[in-house]
Formats: C-alpha cells, sequence, structure tokens
C-alpha cells in the first residue's frame, strides 16, 4: 500500500471541513465557478447520443482544463462504455481504455469521466495529490490505482455525508467563497475541496 493511499484512507468529512473553512473565497467571476457549470451542461446535453463523436469531443473540452493538447485518440472496445460509465466502473482495464482518449493520462480520464458522471467520478491532478499527500508530484498520468482507491474514498464520503450534518457546512462554505455553483454533485464538492486547497498545503 503507497502512503498516497494510506492517506486517501484517513480521509473524513472533518478533514473537509478544515479544509474548507481554510480557503480564501475567490471573486463571482473566477473561471472555476463560471466554466463548471456551463461544461457539466454541454456534456449532459451531449450524452443524449452517446458515440465515438461524442466522448472524442467530450475529451478535447475537458483538455481545455490541462496545459497539453491531445496527441493521441484511439478507442478500445466502445460498445460497453456508456453502460460501464453509469455504472461507475473502476475497472481498471476499463479505466486505461478511456485513457487511451487522453493522451494515456489517468487525469484526463478522470476529467472526462467526470463530466460524463459527476455522481460517480471526483477528478484527480496535482492539486488534489498534493492536499491529500502534503507532497509535490507532478507526473499522475499512470497512477490508476491511486486514483481507484481515492475514487472508492470519495465515494464513501459522498454516502456518510448525507448523515453528516457536517457536509452542509462544507457545502455552505464553498458556495460562500465562489468555489462551486449552489448546485453540485457530493463527489465534486468533496474533489473541489481537495483542488482549492492545494497551495495552502506544504511539501514535506
Amino acid at each position: 500500500m503507497t502512503e498516497f493511499i494510506v492517506k486517501v484512507e484517513s480521509l473524513s468529512i472533518d478533514f473537509f471541513n478544515d479544509l474548507a473553512n481554510k480557503l480564501d473565497a475567490l471573486p463571482t467571476n473566477n473561471q472555476l465557478l463560471t466554466t463548471y457549470g456551463p461544461m457539466l451542461e454541454f456534456a449532459k446535453r451531449n450524452k443524449a447520443e452517446f458515440d465515438e463523436t461524442t466522448l472524442i469531443g467530450l475529451a478535447h473540452m475537458v483538455y481545455g482544463w490541462m496545459p497539453t493538447m491531445i496527441q493521441n485518440i484511439t478507442i478500445k472496445d466502445f460498445f460497453d462504455w456508456e453502460n460501464l460509465i453509469h455504472a461507475g466502473s473502476l475497472d481498471s482495464d476499463f479505466l486505461k481504455k478511456v485513457m487511451n482518449l487522453t493522451n494515456d493520462s489517468i487525469v484526463g480520464a478522470s476529467k472526462l469521466l467526470h463530466f460524463l458522471n459527476p455522481e460517480m467520478y471526483p477528478i484527480y491532478d496535482s492539486r488534489v495529490y498534493k492536499t491529500i499527500s502534503g507532497k509535490e508530484k507532478h507526473n499522475l498520468s499512470k497512477d490508476v490505482e491511486n486514483y481507484i482507491c481515492y475514487t472508492r474514498k470519495l465515494r464513501l464520503l459522498a454516502k456518510e455525508s448525507k448523515v453528516n450534518p457536517t457536509f452542509s457546512k462544507i457545502e455552505k462554505e464553498l458556495v460562500r467563497k465562489n468555489y462551486i455553483p449552489s448546485k453540485c454533485s457530493r463527489i465534486r464538492i468533496l474533489e473541489v475541496c481537495l483542488y482549492a486547497s492545494a497551495d495552502k498545503r506544504s511539501s514535506k
């Protein structure tokens, strides 16, 4: 078990509440707030016709949040993707097929999967990694097992949040500080809290 996975397993709702309270407020015109909702709506509209064209278009859309251009696109065994994404599959072979759409990167794959199913898939990147581990790591592209563990943990916390009153405080704090829109998936609330807190976590 990696050090990152050990730290993922220790995450709690109280940890997220502490992060949310320490965040500085953002201006209302920040990109995190103003672009997420329209991108999510765009993905929702295009899921009505789920095919390779939709996937390729959405892959390029989520790369607008990344610093590199997509170089190679390969879609393997596409026929079962819609059902697997709807079910929130974390099968490593499936995730690697999605990675073929996003420069062989689990970071890009996590963004694509999030917009297709925001209730089940959190986004994973170097800022999330730093908040959890307290350490910098810039090349996460092959961290499939870390992503699986991280996603499972956030799903458990999202489920717990339905009966934990602290979660509503986290949500209200992130809305008040302009990190999320007023309606957001529980997975997104947890993930954006990690993303936004990276600058407050010193590397060790």
